[in-house]
C-alpha cells in the first residue's frame, strides 16, 4: 500500500435516499410514548437505554445505513438502494393515537394509509 493512500472501499455500495421528513424523521414527533419508534433513549444519568420494542427497527436500520462504510453518495455506483420510510412506526404507535400525518384516507385500516404513503414515496423516488 502506498503511503497516504486509503484502501479501496468494500462493496456492496448502498445509496440511502434523502426523503422528505414526513416519511421518517417528522413521524417521530408524533410518538405517544418516549420508547416507541426508537431503538434507544437516554436514561436518568445520561446513559443509553436500549429498547426491544419492534417499532424501533426502522430507525435503527436507517441510522446504521447512514453510518455504514458501505454507504455511497453516488447513486450511479450503488449496488443497493435504501428508502427510509417508517411504515411500521406509523401503523401502530402513530395512527389513531396522535394527530399526525395522514395519507388520503380519512379513517379506516392503517394498512390503507401506509399503502398510500408507499405509493407517494415511490413517485418521489
Amino acid at each position: 500500500r502506498a503511503r497516504g493512500r486509503l484502501p479501496p472501499r468494500k462493496r456492496p455500495f448502498i445509496y440511502v435516499y434523502d426523503l422528505p421528513p414526513a416519511y421518517n424523521a417528522r413521524m417521530l414527533q408524533y410518538r405517544v410514548e418516549r420508547q416507541l419508534c426508537t431503538w434507544r433513549s437516554f436514561g436518568d444519568r445520561n446513559h443509553t437505554v436500549i429498547h426491544s420494542w419492534t417499532y424501533g427497527v426502522e430507525i435503527l436500520m436507517h441510522e446504521m445505513m447512514l453510518q455504514s462504510e458501505h454507504r455511497t453518495f453516488d447513486p450511479e455506483e450503488a449496488d443497493f438502494f435504501y428508502v427510509p420510510v417508517y411504515t411500521s412506526c406509523y401503523i401502530f404507535p402513530i395512527h389513531c393515537w396522535a394527530d399526525g400525518p395522514w395519507w388520503y384516507v380519512p379513517s379506516g385500516p392503517r394498512v390503507m394509509h401506509v399503502t398510500n404513503m408507499m405509493l407517494e414515496v415511490k413517485q418521489w423516488v
